[in-house]
This record gives C-alpha cells, sequence and structure tokens, in this order.
C-alpha cells in the first residue's frame, strides 16, 4: 500500500497541515528539527505526492524546475536564461529557486517541486544528497545535474570541463613567466566538483612545469571574506605575481578590492578570471578569462531533461558531459622577464 500524508505527519509526529506546508515549500515559521522530521518521514515511507493522480493525467503539467547554488552569479543567470528560451519553445515554464549550497534547502526543494507535480527538475547538486538523488533516478524522475557531478548516481550531468580550466589559467601565467601564482575559490566544502577540479587542474600544472607554492597560495574562503584574504596574501613573502579567481563573482570582487587599494593590474599583479563576463571587457585593463560555452551546456542539459520527459531515453545514465572552456587574452596578463 502507498504511503499517504497521513502516514508521513503520524511518523514525524506532526499535524496533516504541517506536512502539506513542508511538501509546498512554506518553512517560515517551521523549526529545522520539524523539517528533517519530515523528511526522514517521507524518505523512509517512499513517500510519493499525488502519484496516482499524476499517472492518471492525460497531460504533463508542462512545468520543470531548476535549482541554483546562487542566483547571484552571471553564470548562473546566464545559464538560467539559455534554459528558459529552450522550454518556452517547447511550451513549458521554469520555475527558478536557490539552495545557496545548503544541502537540506536543496532536499527540501527538490520534495517540494515533486509534491506540484513537476515534469522534471535540472539541479546544481550537493554531494550529501548523492543516496537521495541516487533514489530518483531508480523511481525514473526525469533529472539532470548542472555544473557539477556525483560519482555512483545514476544521472547525466552537464558542466565545464573544470580540470582544465584550472590547468588553461596556470599555463597561460607560466608561459608569461609566473612561477608564483594564487589561485581563489569558494570553499570546498561538501566536496562540490566544481571547486575541486579547478584545484586539481591548478597543481597539476605547476608539477608539471616542476613548480611548487606555499600552502597560503590556494585560498577557499566565501566571497566576503575575499578583501581579507587577499589583504593577508600580500602580506605574505614572496608576494605573489598573478591570481587566477576561480568563479566570476570572485573575479568582479577583486577587481573592487584592486581599485579601493589603489593595485594597479598588471604591473603591481596579473589577474586571470574563469568564467569570462561583461564587465572583464569594461574594466581598464581589460581582464584575460576563460568563458564557458554556456549555451552550449544550457542547450544539452535541457535537451537531456527532454528526453527524459519525452520518454525518448528510457535508461538511466551517470554519463557526464563535458565542455572545454575558451580562453579569451586580453590586458591583465604582464609578461616577466
Amino acid at each position: 500500500m502507498k504511503a499517504t500524508i497521513k502516514d508521513v505527519a503520524t511518523l514525524a509526529g506532526v499535524s496533516k497541515s504541517t506536512v502539506s506546508q513542508f511538501l509546498n515549500g512554506r518553512f517560515s515559521y517551521m523549526s529545522e528539527t520539524t523539517r528533517k522530521k519530515i523528511e526522514e518521514a517521507i524518505a523512509e515511507l517512499n513517500y510519493r505526492p499525488n502519484q496516482i493522480a499524476k499517472s492518471l493525467k492525460q497531460k504533463n503539467t508542462k512545468i520543470v524546475a531548476l535549482i541554483c547554488a546562487t542566483l547571484h552569479s552571471r553564470f548562473s543567470l546566464n545559464l538560467i536564461g539559455s534554459i528558459e528560451e529552450f522550454f518556452q519553445k517547447e511550451g513549458y515554464s521554469v520555475i527558478i529557486a536557490s539552495s545557496e549550497d545548503d544541502s537540506q534547502k536543496e532536499k527540501s526543494l527538490v520534495e517540494s517541486f515533486l509534491a506540484r507535480q513537476v515534469d522534471g527538475i535540472l539541479v546544481f547538486p550537493t554531494s550529501q544528497n548523492k543516496e537521495y538523488y541516487q533514489k530518483l533516478a531508480e523511481q525514473r524522475i526525469p533529472l539532470v545535474f548542472l555544473d557539477r557531478q556525483l560519482s555512483g548516481v545514476d544521472v547525466p550531468s552537464v558542466l565545464l570541463d573544470n580540470k582544465l580550466a584550472g590547468a588553461m589559467a596556470t599555463q597561460l601565467l607560466i608561459d608569461q613567466g609566473h612561477d608564483k601564482i594564487a589561485l581563489f575559490t569558494f570553499p570546498v566544502k561538501d566536496r562540490i566538483t566544481t571547486r575541486i577540479e579547478r584545484i586539481e587542474g591548478y597543481e597539476e600544472t605547476l608539477v608539471k612545469n616542476k613548480l611548487t607554492r606555499p600552502d597560503e597560495f590556494v585560498v577557499c574562503c566565501e566571497l566576503e571574506e575575499l578583501a581579507d584574504r587577499l589583504d593577508q596574501l600580500f602580506q605574505y613573502t614572496p608576494k605573489p605575481t598573478a591570481l587566477i579567481m576561480g568563479n566570476d563573482m570572485l573575479l568582479e570582487e577583486s577587481l573592487f578590492w584592486s581599485k579601493r587599494e589603489k593595485k594597479k593590474i598588471p604591473d603591481d599583479f596579473s589577474l586571470v578570471g574563469i568564467d569570462d563576463v561583461s564587465f572583464a571587457r569594461l574594466f581598464d585593463p581589460e581582464i584575460t578569462t576563460l568563458a564557458q560555452p554556456i549555451e552550449k551546456i544550457a542547450l544539452k542539459a535541457a535537451s537531456l531533461l527532454w528526453e527524459q520527459i519525452q520518454g525518448i531515453s528510457q535508461e538511466t545514465t551517470s554519463d557526464s558531459y563535458l565542455y572545454k572552456p575558451t580562453l579569451i587574452q586580453r590586458s591583465s596578463v604582464k609578461k616577466l622577464n
């Protein structure tokens, strides 16, 4: 017998109306403890709201959900635009949400969207939900990962070749005579593959060129910590001659910092950003970047989800579709003697 909302409420020790609020994403007056109890009850009972009613429907809801890690990144916003364009042509609407890399919030959003019977979900996944996503894959829920990979989960992933991006940025600087290169990225908590692979590309390229670096030259920090970490880094001896910013938000904040501190690029330090953004061309000097093929990534991810929704793709797969970055050389890298 399929579990009901009453079963979930009984197991979680809450009212049916509280479970209903959870399923509809209304968490404003709900404690973390209550949310966790409901999530655990749903998982234990393998509860799926309105599953019978859904199977009897003649048409899909024509709605898909997209859960980003953040809505503050220009990369995410451009990706959203391309994905929306794809599904609008198919007569679909796209619901947008942000998890802020909070795995519990991410899982709650997925549950909420499934309760609303969306036809499929695109998500920037966190590894803490690995087992949960595998269960969804086994239930044939249309699902595609964006920007990240989760090994051992039968869900396709579409993303940049992040190790190559880290390697290309590092090799560019080495080719210009730099051997004191620092890399900045967001924290690698929850083993977010995008960040880890960019660090790996950087590290492997240094080794390939027989270079070493102090521990201080890999900085993993939140955006609001960047200015302080830059201050600390430039008090270090020896100072770096070049910086790699691991995403568009860090790049933008580093430019604000350099302006406040009256640092001259590339005289005081060379700068490369991973993710190409419009302001990179507007800054003086123009900033060298590695561009992601955002439209290609968006189109592939949307197509994979569409095929699952339409029943064209019946098999679960853990295939990863990696796209090469494009180096856009501008004026922010100084050639050293």
